[in-house]
This record gives structure tokens, C-alpha cells and sequence, in this order.
């Protein structure tokens, strides 16, 4: 993906490229223009954000214009290409340097291989106590208090400063939780997703960083 974004940058329409995916995060810009990896994680996180509350709207492409340059911005292998141009290079032009660009990324070509069911013999089949059933049930459905997300924001704006509040709204938007009545299973997915919308801003392992800290908040609920 690298060596794309710098064949792609030698064209003199173009004043840089990125792509972005999950965590992987690659760009490559001319001598004319270039732009900090920080802003590029910030697209990065506003795009990811704005799909979100979209929900399931589907598209092709982004457009975005400025003062005197555009990014056009498509959505590629689960993630997302930009580049970047003057305003004067017409928009068809990106479109089919773009088109030529990809028709080079061979196809992955995916081997679906049939396992065979293994069968369990009657003797390893472990049958779970009522008893057992009931204390797993009352664990999922236990209501937490209503501070802990008080708590979970201090531990966002630790990692994503003045990111958290949005990305914090929106996970609680998507998933339609309620602080009154937040069950633990809840609130733990809660956590794994926030884990996974902050990656792209802050890197894998500062984001399992904090989901640890996260966790710690409801782990005397177990």
C-alpha cells in the first residue's frame, strides 16, 4: 500500500495521498504539500465518526472542498483512499488516476477450505447446572451505577482529549444505553467498542491501554 501512495503522489495532479484502515494508517505527500500525521489520524477519526452516525449508508466516494485544494476520498478494502489536488484539477481527472491506481491491487483470492464437524462423544457433553445458568444470567443483567460512566470519561480525556466527549456521545448513541439502567454486559461491550473507535487515533496499544483501565472500573461487578 506504501509503494501505491508514492507512485501515486509522482503524478503532478496530485499533491499527496493516504489511506487509512482500522490502525493502519499510510500516506506519502510531494515537495508542494505536506501535512503532520496527527491531522491525517484527526480525517482519519472525523470520516470514521461521521459513518458511524450515518449509520447504514452506503457510499462511494467523498468530495471535500477547501479555499484552494479538495480531497477526494474513497472507500477501499474496508477502509478509506484520499487525495489530495488543487481546486483548478478537475475532479474527473483524480477519478480516473484513481481507477488506473487500482486496477493494478491484484484480488486477494480467499481459500475456503471444509473442516469436517468433529463429533463429541455423549461423555464429554458437560451439562450445565441450573444453578450455574442463573448466576451467569444475574451477572449479565446486573444494573451499574450510574457514576461509571462519569468515571469512564476521565479515563477517555486522558487518551483522546478533546475527542472524547464525541467519540463517548457516539457509542452511546449506537448503542442505545441508558446510565439509569446499564446492565455489566452493557457497559463491557461499551468498552470494547470504544477500544476499537480510538485505535485509529491513538494506536492499537494505547487503546488497549485503556479499555485495561476501562474494565478495571466494573471488574468488582464479576
Amino acid at each position: 500500500m506504501k509503494e501505491l501512495l508514492q507512485e501515486l503522489s509522482k503524478n503532478d495532479l496530485v499533491l499527496g495521498s493516504f489511506f487509512f484502515k482500522e490502525s493502519e494508517n499510510f500516506f506519502s505527500f510531494t515537495e508542494k504539500y505536506s501535512v503532520p500525521e496527527s491531522r491525517i489520524k484527526r480525517v482519519a477519526l472525523v470520516l470514521t465518526q461521521t459513518i458511524d452516525t450515518l449509520g447504514g449508508i452506503v457510499f462511494d466516494r467523498f468530495l471535500l472542498e477547501g479555499e484552494d485544494k479538495r480531497i477526494s476520498i474513497y472507500k477501499f478494502d474496508d477502509g478509506y483512499w484520499g487525495i489530495i489536488f488543487q481546486n483548478d484539477v478537475p475532479f474527473s481527472s483524480i477519478e480516473s488516476i484513481y481507477k488506473e491506481l487500482i486496477s493494478k491491487v491484484p484480488p486477494v483470492e480467499v481459500e475456503v477450505k471444509e473442516k469436517p464437524v468433529p463429533k463429541v462423544p455423549e461423555k464429554e457433553v458437560r451439562r450445565i447446572p441450573e444453578k450455574e445458568v442463573r448466576v451467569i444470567t444475574e451477572k449479565e443483567e446486573t444494573i451499574l451505577a450510574p457514576s461509571i460512566f462519569e468515571d469512564t470519561k476521565e479515563i477517555l480525556a486522558q487518551y483522546l482529549g478533546d475527542f472524547s466527549d464525541t467519540i463517548f456521545e457516539n457509542q452511546m448513541s449506537d448503542m442505545k444505553i441508558n446510565p439509569e439502567f446499564a446492565t455489566f454486559s452493557k457497559v463491557q461491550k461499551l468498552f470494547f467498542s470504544l477500544q476499537k473507535a480510538s485505535a485509529m487515533l491513538i494506536g492499537p496499544s494505547h487503546a488497549r491501554e485503556m479499555v485495561d483501565k476501562l474494565l478495571s472500573l466494573i471488574k468488582s461487578e464479576e
